[in-house]
């Protein structure tokens, strides 16, 4: 009885000395979503956001979000893996909540390494957030404490094994990559300016190796002009060639660019020009002012469409007319109201169309700070009919333009992208 007695207090002795079992590491967390902040700050650059200027950005590449982006989708793009946005998070400091970030916010990126080794023990895989890009509001921004801030490691999720059954060869929803605006885009988009083009030089005449009249000259030939040395006109200068059409509106009389020519020849009252760049054929009486090279800033190759995008309130506008309804407009060989080449007669089109590719004018321009490069959504209406019982008026986006040219009142923009065709009154907002 004693030896049992004894067994029993030793054992006892034993258990009561073993430590405690270790609490398991708590999980990082990320800070919740919550409301937008309000109060947001206006950053050097004019835009607002409730995160600061990142630090030592020269040491990274830069990433500049636009309006629809998340750091997962950053983190797609850059890294080919959604679920290593808290990497992303983790060098941008200056990022307060991954789920608020805003357009022309400023991302660091650097190449980062994946974590393919097994789950540390106790923190797991974090649930991939899903940030949104929200339109700032016009008061400055909230703070949030520097202890939400928490060093996160992902190890990348493995896939699920793949269905039985043939794969699928069609990928029918590739990633958009919007072409680049070329110099024929710019060069020969036409304009509309308040103030009248001088007129005083003009194309009054084609040269031709045998003195044969001819009323239109392209890319090669030689024209004759109305002033020479004493016109201030000198060999080698480069002009371009105009050809006012119609006013538009209240905006100014517009222009269609047709050509650029360089002179060759100088006489006293007149000069011989070879056109170098056609957009289209020269015609006897249009005009020429001195040609000014355009510099067109490099725009981002990928940037999110959808038909349900808002409207940003900035800068909004409506289309006024199409370069397509003002091409033979102005020109002595117009054919008027009808469209010839076809059986019986047709009427041409009041408006005019444009879809991608296409140029239209916008009644927004230098006065409302628009500049070349801008980026612009096209918004329609949706009719009443179209939309469910009890809803209210809704607007669609139809297409996508970016400006070539701004002049006082009006500027031109190239149809980047369209899921519809665009006319006379549909309207825009600065993207």
């Amino acid at each position: 009885m004693r030896i049992l007695l004894l067994t029993i207090l030793i054992a006892a002795t034993v258990l009561g000395q073993e430590k405690p079992a270790e609490k398991p590491a708590e999980k990082p967390q990320v800070p919740v979503q919550g409301p937008p902040p309000k109060n947001l700050t206006k950053l050097p650059d004019g835009h607002f956001s409730a995160n600061a200027e990142p630090k030592n950005p020269e040491s990274f590449e830069i990433h500049v979000v636009i309006i629809g982006e998340t750091l997962s989708g950053i983190s797609r793009d850059v890294l080919k893996d959604g679920k290593l946005w808290p990497q992303i998070w983790e060098q941008n400091e200056h990022i307060v909540n991954p789920h608020w970030i805003y357009p022309n916010d400023k991302i660091l990126i650097k190449p980062v390494t994946r974590i393919t080794e097994a789950t540390p023990p106790g923190q797991g895989n974090p649930e991939e957030a899903t940030p949104v890009a929200a339109a700032p509001p016009e008061e400055a921004p909230a703070t949030t404490a520097p202890a939400q801030r928490r060093r996160l490691v992902v190890s990348p999720a493995m896939a699920p094994p793949a269905p039985p059954g043939p794969k699928s060869i069609f990928n029918l929803t590739p990633p958009r990559v919007f072409p680049e605006v070329k110099e024929a885009d710019v060069y020969c988009s036409g304009f509309i300016r308040t103030e009248d083009v001088p007129r005083d030089l003009k194309v009054v005449a084609r040269y031709s190796d045998h003195n044969e009249y001819q009323g239109l000259a392209n890319v090669g030939d030689y024209v004759y002009l109305n002033k020479g040395l004493e016109g201030g006109v000198t060999p080698g200068a480069t002009y371009e060639v105009v050809r006012p059409t119609k006013l538009v509106d209240t905006l100014g009389m517009h222009y269609l660019e047709v050509a650029q020519v360089q002179i060759v020849i100088g006489q006293s009252k007149y000069s011989l020009a070879r056109i170098t760049r056609g957009c289209g054929a020269v015609e006897l009486g249009d005009v020429l002012i001195p040609y000014m090279k355009t510099e067109f800033p490099e725009l981002p190759s990928k940037r999110p469409f959808s038909g349900t995008m808002r409207a940003s309130g900035q800068v909004p506008g409506k289309v006024v007319m199409t370069k397509v309804k003002l091409e033979s407009t102005g020109s002595k060989f117009s054919n008027g109201k009808t469209t010839p080449n076809v059986m019986g007669t047709l009427s041409t089109l009041d408006r005019g169309l444009a879809g991608e590719g296409g140029v239209v004018y916008l009644n927004v321009g230098r006065g409302e700070g628009v500049k070349a490069g801008d980026l612009f959504i096209v918004f329609r209406d949706v009719p009443a009919a179209d939309l469910r019982e009890g809803n209210e008026q809704a607007r669609t986006a139809i297409a996508e333009v970016v400006v070539l040219k701004v002049e006082e009142k009006a500027s031109t923009a190239l149809v980047t992208y369209s899921a519809d065709v665009i006319g006379r009154g549909d309207l825009v907002e600065r993207r």
